[in-house]
């Protein structure tokens, strides 16, 4: 199933080249997890978190549920905004609510 930049929403999970990068940021090509809602006025614009398949159980990680196509965790010390269109983008699969609830309260924490 493909989606348009419009169809995309919270919880997707999407292939992303997320180069260039610098330091420890995550790079190349990788599955990542739409974390933001869609605002209009943003328009390209999105909140990521790159996926990993190395299991670390990380406190900031949240690991994604056996049922879905992609497997690993949720980097979310690694979130950023990036720009979906000009990086360009594959639709893979919608995460499960209980996957997005986990990272939002993580996402949570960071900043309280």
């Amino acid at each position: 199933m493909k989606k348009s930049v419009n169809e995309l929403k919270q919880g997707d999970v999407v292939y992303i080249n997320l180069n260039p990068t610098k330091g420890h940021e995550q790079q190349g090509k990788r599955p990542c997890i739409i974390l933001g809602k869609r605002l209009p006025y943003l328009k390209n614009m999105v909140s990521v978190a790159p996926i990993t398949s190395k299991i670390k159980s990380f406190p900031l990680h949240v690991p994604l549920t056996k049922n879905m196509k992609i497997t690993g965790e949720i980097l979310l010390e690694h979130h950023r905004s990036i720009d979906i269109v000009s990086r360009g983008f594959d639709f893979v699969e919608e995460a499960p609510e209980e996957v997005i609830e986990e990272c939002l309260a993580k996402i949570n924490l960071i900043y309280k």
